[in-house]
């Protein structure tokens, strides 16, 4: 027997809720004041209502449990109805439990008024009273009214009036900051700033960073990372505040894309997308050679190959020769183009020219920003010339009709110079007879590998 009543309770109950929440929802503004709806009203839907009144308030409420319900779609203004206590017996005051609720799914209801216990909201026997809420929840979607417990005398409703509320709204500065960056190992990045503010909320305003991010409401010294930022509404309002982010220290090298997330109950999430990148150090590379030595005769030059290169990038290499002998060494080019933060292996020509014999130094220089320089000294020697000879090896060489024309086997370097240290020609010779045409007249040095001789056009 106790099983079947279970049952009967449980179906009851969820009948009940398949239809309140099954029926057509009301648009807002709402206005009625009429009897029992037993014709379909939308939004309305009622249970026990007696025979109406003749005049407003007609809905009759004369039985416990009676109720009537208003579903509606949007956020609820002021609400407002007549109610009006119609006693059977003598008595001074409303002696039942009648309720005013309301709910954010039709399941769970609060009150939002109780008339007349000694608790409640007294009524007086037949008094019409029009009734005022202004203070309904933002998230409520149903107003219900019901006769929880009846002693004495009928209650009728009418006039109801529901006004549409204002929506609870964010308002954010931008959706999205770019460009944040720092090299491993020296974060975190600058700072960036959007602002945020909020109105006709009912709740604080909750901002929550995600992994690869900082936030605080505090810039510079007073930047104090806080997970998560909330923000006090005061009478429904959050003023313009102005939120910090940054990139947070200690990220491995990598692209980091990642939302600050912003959300109030009664409004859907915003967010502001962050994007930057944490890059590897720049590492400046030259191969070949540890210090470089060039050694020749006073007044010939002689020249030697270097290897440059770089990763992660920001600017250009950039080559300086410094030092008191400096301007005895040249470089074939002062820069190297990095392009998508790599500069490719680039071949630079050093030539040391010395007027004089001895020993002279200067000291090589490659930089880019933040990128760790690398530095080489340059060691040149020179020695005393002797007529059109050199230390180095001499061999056979001629002049035919503006031509240099020398014997050599396939792949040697041929440098040929003119008199004050200008390099003119410089190619990769072939096996057998060289034939190099050269545009320039007077003395030339001619220099094929490790053999020099001097010529004149």
């Amino acid at each position: 027997m106790k099983s079947n009543i279970y049952r009967f309770v449980f179906f009851t109950v969820i009948l009940f809720m398949v239809s309140v929440n099954g029926m057509a929802q009301a648009t807002l503004p709402f206005t009625y004041d009429a009897g029992k709806p037993v014709v379909s009203v939308t939004g309305l839907t009622q249970s026990g209502l007696g025979t109406d009144y003749s005049t407003s308030p007609m809905m009759k409420f004369d039985t416990t449990g009676d109720y009537l319900i208003l579903n509606f779609t949007g956020v609820p203004g002021t609400l407002s109805f007549k109610i009006k206590w119609n006693q059977a017996t003598t008595a001074t005051r409303f002696p039942g439990d009648f309720t005013l609720q309301e709910s954010s799914n039709g399941i769970s209801f609060t009150t939002v008024q109780l008339y007349n216990t000694t608790t409640g909201s007294a009524l007086a026997n037949g008094s019409t009273v029009t009734e005022s809420f202004a203070t309904l929840l933002t998230t409520s979607r149903y107003v219900k009214w019901i006769y929880s417990s009846k002693t004495n005398g009928n209650i009728g409703i009418g006039a109801i009036n529901l006004t549409s509320g204002i929506n609870p709204s964010l308002s954010v500065s931008t959706s999205a900051l770019t460009g944040f960056s720092y090299l491993i190992g020296h974060g975190p990045s600058v700072e960036q700033s959007f602002t945020i503010s909020g109105s006709a909320l009912t709740n604080d305003i909750i901002l929550t960073p995600s992994a690869g991010y900082e936030i605080s409401t505090g810039t510079g010294v007073s930047f104090i990372a806080m997970n998560p930022v909330t923000l006090s509404q005061i009478s429904g309002a959050v003023g313009n505040t102005t939120i910090y982010t940054r990139l947070k220290q200690g990220l491995a090298a990598g692209s980091y894309s990642e939302n600050i997330s912003i959300s109030t109950v009664g409004t859907n999430p915003v967010s502001v997308a962050c994007s930057g990148t944490v890059t590897p150090n720049p590492t400046l590379t030259l191969t070949d050679v540890t210090n470089p030595t060039l050694s020749t005769v006073q007044g010939i030059p002689v020249s030697q190959f270097l290897n440059v290169s770089g990763m992660n990038l920001s600017n250009n290499l950039g080559l300086a020769i410094s030092g008191a002998d400096a301007g005895l060494f040249t470089l074939s080019q002062y820069s190297v183009v990095q392009s998508g933060g790599s500069a490719p292996n680039t071949i630079l020509t050093i030539v040391y020219t010395p007027v004089t014999s001895g020993t002279n130094t200067a000291l090589l220089t490659i930089t880019s920003p933040v990128a760790m320089p690398v530095t080489r000294t340059l060691y040149g020697n020179a020695s005393i010339a002797t007529g059109l000879s050199a230390p180095l090896n001499t061999f056979f060489i001629s002049v035919e009709n503006g031509n240099i024309l020398f014997n050599s086997v396939a792949g040697e370097t041929v440098a040929i110079y003119n008199s004050i240290g200008q390099k003119l020609v410089q190619k990769l010779t072939v096996d057998g007879i060289n034939t190099i045409p050269v545009d320039a007249h007077g003395v030339l040095v001619v220099k094929v590998g490790n053999k020099v001789a001097k010529v004149i056009l």
